[in-house]
Parts: structure tokens; sequence; C-alpha cells
């Protein structure tokens, strides 16, 4: 800078006072766009939550510095609805949870982060959200039908028959007040609106506690609204097959494969129907439908040696270590079972 001062020095006063015009111009050029432009406004800074035990790190990590705070209950609620119909269930998640700093008592948001958290696998945190939800509204049908079927997969009966029972009487109540509805026995058949996956939760819970028909009731009732349900169906199928109605358990498996064939399910059920009638060949070949032949060997021998048939189970085990010698352990531990059980049957007889 100071070489170019200089060099403007000896051409004479007359450039410098030109240079200083032009400084001049340029300071007041700053100063009137200054004027004329507004300033870049900043984002909000993020605030965090209040509740933050109803977050997990998965959520946490995936919001940006573009994450907008709301300002209002429902603008949180919009935008989590927004982002959870683009696919964005974390950013959903936090929005909901944001809009529990507007409000802190609306179930239906409770009962939104306990279902959210119920899609990304945190059963712990979404039972804490359905709870909360109906402390707020002990009437909030969904909020009971998911921890019914969150108890359910905890192998808590007793709680999930609870929640199970209170969540039918009340879509039973809601189905009353409509204009159109169909009775099919004690019970209004449910529609679209129902929580199917209710109906269907409480009769596996029938059948776990050996209310058979019980179970039966409600898997036909809610195949009314989902006559093709291969999983419907298949779940009638196995309630025969546990009280050995063999041949009307056939019949619905059967029925639930020609919904769905790829449905794994509904042919390793008809495989253990075919075991429990007799027809091994036939056994074999829907357990093939669903694994490798080696597989479906070791697991033909596996059912065949419960049914206490261990010589036949023997020779299934043997088959399948000869069609998979160097990695099928399971096998030749179910072979080394079965022989162990002939063994101590023989020394029995010697008694």
């Amino acid at each position: 800078m100071r070489l170019e001062w200089m060099q403007l020095s000896k051409r004479g006063v007359g450039s410098v006072m030109i240079l200083i015009r032009a400084c001049i111009m340029l300071s007041i050029l700053s100063v009137v766009s200054a004027c004329s432009s507004t300033p870049e406004e900043t984002p909000a800074p993020i605030k965090a939550p209040e509740r933050q035990d109803l977050l997990d790190v998965g959520t946490l990590s995936s919001i940006t510095p573009d994450f907008s705070a709301p300002t209002t209950e429902e603008e949180a609620l919009q935008k989590a609805h927004t982002e959870e119909q683009s696919g964005n269930i974390e950013k959903a998640l936090y929005a909901y949870i944001q809009a529990l700093d507007f409000n802190a008592k609306n179930a239906e948001t409770f009962y939104q982060i306990g279902r959210i958290h119920t899609i990304r696998g945190n059963p712990d945190i979404a039972y804490r959200a359905y709870n909360e939800a109906l402390v707020l509204n002990p009437n909030l049908m969904m909020a009971h039908a998911d921890l019914g079927v969150i108890s359910m997969d905890k192998r808590q009966y007793r709680e999930a028959r609870l929640h199970l029972e209170k969540a039918i009487e009340l879509d039973q109540k809601r189905l009353a007040l409509l204009e159109e509805k169909q009775n099919m026995g004690a019970f209004l058949v449910p529609n679209r609106e129902s929580p199917a996956r209710v109906y269907n939760a409480i009769a596996i819970l029938e059948d776990v506690e050996n209310n058979h028909q019980k179970a039966r009731n409600y898997f036909r009732l809610i195949l009314e609204l989902q006559p093709h349900s291969s999983i419907l169906i298949t779940n009638l199928g196995y309630s025969y097959y546990l009280t050995a109605e063999l041949t009307m358990a056939e019949k619905y498996l059967r029925q639930a494969i020609r919904e769905d064939s790829s449905f794994n399910r509904a042919w390793t059920n008809l495989g253990l129907v075919y075991v429990r009638k007799g027809f091994y060949k036939r056994a074999l070949a829907a357990f093939e439908q669903t694994m490798s032949p080696a597989d479906a060997l070791n697991d033909l021998g596996y059912f065949l040696m419960l049914e206490g048939q261990y010589e036949k189970a023997i020779g299934l085990f043997e088959r399948a270590i000869d069609m998979s010698p160097s990695y099928f352990e399971q096998a030749q531990k179910n072979l080394r079972r079965a022989k162990a059980e002939i063994s101590d049957e023989f020394q029995h007889a010697s008694y």
C-alpha cells in the first residue's frame, strides 16, 4: 500500500484529489447501500424442548441448524405432520415434543410421540408416552390399543388384556353410534377406523390362555373387515392346530397360502400340521418353501424328536448333516440329543 501511495504523489496533487473524491463517493455509496438493504435474518437458535426424556440419540443427531423453532403449538404440530408425511420421522418426533412446550396437557400429542417411538423400536419410551396420554385422557382408544400390543410383546398378559379389552370396548361404543353397522354375535363388526391389530392381539391372547373358542370369534370378527389377510387366516388356522383339529387347521392354512404364497409362517404351520398327521414328506415339502433342504430336514427331525419319534429324527438329522457337513452345527446337537434320548429310554426299559 505504501508503494502505491508514493507513486501517486509523483503524479501530482490532482491525481491525489481524484483518488480522495473516489474514496468519498465509494463511502457514500456504501452508506446508501447499507440503508437500502435489510440485514440478513439469522435463524432463531434451536431451543431444545423441555421433555428431554422423550427424545433419543437418533432424534437429536438428525436435527440440523436449519430446523427452525416453532412459535405456537399449532405450528409445531403442523411441522410434525409435514415432516412425517415426508418420511422424516425423527424430525416429526422432535416437533411433537416441541409442541409439548406450548401445551403439556395434550393427550393426542403424547400418543403421537409414543406411536413414533413404537415405529422406531423404542418400546420403553413409547410405553411412558402412552401412559402419560392416558393420564390426561383415560378413554384415548389408540393409546390403549398400542399399550396392549406392547404388553403382549413383553408377555405381560394381564396388563395386555386390560388395555386390549378397553380399546375394544371404546371401539364398540364408537361403532354403536354409526348409522350403518353390522352385528356378528355379541359384537359389532369393526370398520376401517377400528384398531384391527387389537382384535388380532386379543385373539392371540385368548389362544395363549387356552380360550380357543373366544380366540376364533375374534379372528372371524376381524376377518369380516380384512377377509384376504393371510396373517389373520394363518392365526385362525394355528388356533385349530393348538386343539389338534387338524382338518380345520389345514383348511385355513391352505387358504392363507392361496392369499399369499410367500407368507412363510403359513407354510411352517402347515408343515407342523402334516407332522402331527404323520405326512412327513408333505411336511418336508412345506418346510422347504421357507428354508434350505438341510434346514428343512433338521426342523422336521426336531419336531419328530419332540413327538418322541427318535429313530426317524436321527435319520433326518444325519441326512441334514450329509447335505452340509462343514457348518450344520445345530443338526449335530439335535442328533446327539436324539441319541441320548434313545439311550435313556433303553436304560429305563431295563429296570
